[in-house]
């Protein structure tokens, strides 16, 4: 199934290009990226197993997390639609449903049948330097690392553990964005689907809410995402980003909560530093939830069948991240089409940062992640990454859990 879908995309690929070929000032264009990843675990997957956390253990995994053909076609230079198609950890797709006929319960189906995921796909309009358009499905421009998230846009192995944990991990939604720059500041303003409330949890706070379990999105509740980001000084960017949302008439059954707002807030102060050989990221983020209590209580009554946390959500959650990396390759002779990053980065997030009355701040959720390791990169387009990463949960009451990662990314133009 897997060869059969690859083997059709890239053949609708070739065709569009012959077809766009013989029109002046129309083309398209084809990149990939992707990663390979092995990861080794001192500590066992159950946080829970004991008083202390998880049970000492040695296991690992290897894993393919994704693999990306991201296909852009331009009816001219200045109209065109961006696309992502994703392959993700070797599954299969499935989707759930509410059976009315069936007294309104969950259906689990995998009818989606393939590994495919169409994670981007919008059209954009470029009109003049301060004002441009884009509609379809597109990432959230929120923080710097949603829209820059290909294999060398970070040095880990894995997202940031303080933004991936607590949001969704690469934040897309489908709505309509005007974007563009004025004097020398970058602006994205957006409207677009609000999050369900019924998926917010305790360890992973509004990320859960995200809504890919249903054949349908809901947009009932609407959201509004701003970034300024001001970019005048070279090799800098600083910025701010804004969430705001309700999320109960997204639910699965909203009567449950009819009449009761879970407006989303999330604010992101962040900054980049990038000259080439020294570079530096950091990100903080803060959020809220109101009736978060009521939210708790409505969720715990969920159905089973509905798979979702059904576990109390706080009130406020928080995580903030530093990394930073310097190329010493020049000083260390290797060729110069290598470059060599030695990096190290922390990372803190609270899931459970404050919480309303009648809810139980779980201490567990705190968590501080130390990671050092280095990139090795090769002409921009392939980077080997090697990382050690410690994760102290609950200021060290619970057991300290460590890892070692490995993975190799990469990123490439096919067709241009």
């Amino acid at each position: 199934m897997q060869k059969q879908i690859i083997i059709q995309i890239i053949f609708i690929i070739i065709i569009t290009q012959v077809g766009f070929s013989q029109q002046k000032d129309k083309k398209v264009t084809l990149s990939v990226y992707g990663n390979v990843l092995y990861q080794h675990f001192d500590y066992g997957p159950n946080q829970r197993a004991t008083t202390t956390g998880s049970k000492d253990d040695s296991r690992a995994i290897i894993d393919v997390p994704k693999f990306v053909l991201a296909p852009a076609f331009y009816f001219d230079s200045t109209f065109y639609i961006d696309s992502e198609i994703e392959f993700e950890h070797l599954g299969t797709g499935s989707s759930m449903e509410i059976e009315y006929e069936e007294f309104g319960e969950y259906e689990f189906e995998s009818e989606k049948g393939g590994e495919v995921i169409l994670e981007e796909i919008h059209l954009n309009k470029l009109i003049t330097k301060e004002f441009n358009v884009r509609i379809g499905r597109f990432p959230l421009a929120l923080t710097l690392f949603n829209d820059r998230h290909r294999p060398m846009g970070y040095f880990t192995n894995v997202y940031p553990e303080s933004e991936s944990t607590i949001l969704p991990t690469v934040w897309v939604e489908t709505g309509v964005e005007i974007f563009g720059r004025i004097f020398n500041f970058d602006y994205n303003l957006a409207l677009v689907n609000g999050l369900d409330a019924a998926g917010f949890s305790s360890e992973r706070w509004v990320a859960t809410g995200y809504q890919t379990k249903y054949e349908l999105i809901k947009a009932s509740n609407l959201a509004t995402v701003l970034r300024l980001n001001f970019v005048g000084i070279e090799h800098t960017t600083i910025g701010v980003g804004g969430y705001y949302g309700n999320s109960t008439d997204n639910r699965p059954k909203p009567e449950d909560m009819e009449g009761i707002d879970a407006n989303v807030s999330v604010l992101s102060l962040h900054g980049r530093y990038d000259d080439g050989d020294l570079k530096i990221r950091t990100n903080l983020i803060y959020g809220n939830l109101s009736n978060s209590a009521l939210v708790s209580e409505r969720n715990a009554r969920l159905s089973v069948n509905s798979q979702n946390p059904r576990t109390p959500v706080a009130k406020n959650a928080m995580g903030y991240y530093i990394e930073l990396g310097y190329k010493v390759a020049p000083l260390i002779g290797i060729s110069k089409e290598i470059k060599f990053f030695p990096f190290g980065k922390y990372d803190y997030y609270n899931s459970m940062h404050e919480v309303e009355s009648g809810v139980f701040a779980n201490p567990r959720f705190e968590r501080s992640v130390y990671t050092f390791g280095f990139n090795v990169v090769w002409k921009n387009q392939v980077v080997l990454k090697a990382d050690y990463s410690s994760r102290v949960v609950g200021k060290g009451n619970y057991n300290t859990e460590n890892t070692i990662s490995l993975g190799i990314g990469f990123m490439t133009s096919i067709i241009n």
